[in-house]
């Protein structure tokens, strides 16, 4: 069989004060498939984030529908406990969306029409096959209160953002034709290709995701070649500048309170651990008396121990990695990241972001 391929460009300028950011990007996208194509369709995850959207109205409906019942044979609801109503009860300014401004093929102006998280690209000429267009969009967007998968200040981790499907990001099309899903519960399939990603944050702010980091000695942050001098450019903003080959996505995250770990494997990918630098008060809180116990109902000992665990990630994954590579096969990217996120865990390319320390559920997303 065949395969699409795409190469974004993207350039991402965000306001950490409104939780906004502007995007511009520029997709190659190459119709390697043997049909004249008509029109295209990009996913726009984030309006999913918004009252009355299909993911609230389903995740409501579940919860008042009985679609099973417990061992005593009562109706219970079924809804997933992380969603429930809460998108119902997002504010104008917690809510999320991507709001595409401008659309060109070849230079070109293209007539859309919006599916809530399906935009629809109506071409002006069709996409041959064997052949390449590039796309021009403008967008902007608000970050979501975290809700399920991505989103911002999620209150059981203090993440301020996990970025995770983010961006305007162009639908498959493959051997059983488009792939347009709405977004109402699940993930979607995505078009293999090339990042290079640009993102302007304020300067306070330490970032990790998938790709590799080609500006580290301008970013600094633990990301610096060993012996080097960061020189960081004037302003209050940095620029972090990443590169992702043949992946089918882009995910990162972002916290001013990051702990950043950094681990090289011998023949093998550098290992990043980012963890926010103190766990929540309310996670302790909320431990029962004999899980206080143990750390001898002293939260600074309940501290030590946050650090301790993040810093086994970090080492276990050096000593799991052989294993990896002698049963699965030597893993073919630079890096991989360990990144403490507003809802985990889950994979994404080159980084998972977990909720929290736990080896299990590392290395299974791993």
């Amino acid at each position: 069989r065949w395969q699409q391929k795409v190469k974004y460009t993207m350039n991402i300028d965000m306001d950490v004060q409104t939780n906004q950011y502007t995007g511009k990007q520029k997709i190659d996208y190459w119709n390697n498939s043997p049909d004249t194509l008509s029109r295209v369709f990009f996913h726009l995850h984030w309006n999913a984030f918004q009252p009355n959207s299909m993911m609230d109205a389903r995740s409501r409906r579940q919860g008042t529908i009985s679609w099973r019942k417990d061992r005593q044979g009562n109706d219970i609801a079924d809804w997933d406990p992380r969603v429930q109503d809460r998108i119902l009860k997002l504010s104008e300014k917690e809510i999320g969306y991507n709001r595409v401004s401008s659309i060109k093929m070849n230079g070109r102006p293209q007539k859309t029409k919006l599916h809530e998280t399906i935009l629809e690209v109506i071409l002006d000429k069709p996409i041959l096959p064997k052949s390449k267009v590039t796309f021009d969009m403008d967008w902007t967007a608000q970050v979501p209160l975290q809700v399920r998968r991505s989103g911002r200040d999620n209150p059981a981790t203090q993440v301020r953002f996990t970025m995770t499907q983010w961006y305007p990001k162009l639908a498959e099309y493959d051997y059983e034709g488009w792939h347009p899903t709405p977004y109402i519960g699940r993930e979607f399939y995505g078009v293999w290709g090339d990042y290079d990603v640009t993102i302007k944050i304020d300067k306070n702010y330490l970032l990790g995701g998938s790709g590799n980091l080609v500006n580290a000695n301008e970013v600094g942050f633990g990301y610096e070649t060993k012996g080097s001098t960061v020189k960081k450019p004037a302003g209050n903003k940095l620029s972090w500048h990443f590169i992702a080959p043949n992946v089918h996505d882009f995910a990162w995250a972002a916290d001013p309170e990051y702990n950043h770990i950094v681990r090289q494997i011998p023949d093998g990918p550098t290992i990043h651990v980012l963890y926010n630098r103190e766990p929540s008060k309310a996670s302790f809180d909320n431990l029962n008396a004999q899980q206080k116990a143990v750390f001898n109902n002293d939260f600074n000992k309940f501290t030590e121990d946050w650090h301790s665990r993040w810093a086994t990630v970090a080492d276990a994954a050096v000593t799991v990695y052989p294993y990896i590579k002698k049963n699965f096969g030597e893993y073919p990217y630079k890096q991989y990241s360990f990144i403490h996120g507003g809802d985990g865990g889950m994979e994404y390319p080159n980084c998972t972001m977990l909720a929290g320390p736990g080896l299990g559920t590392a290395f299974h997303e791993w």
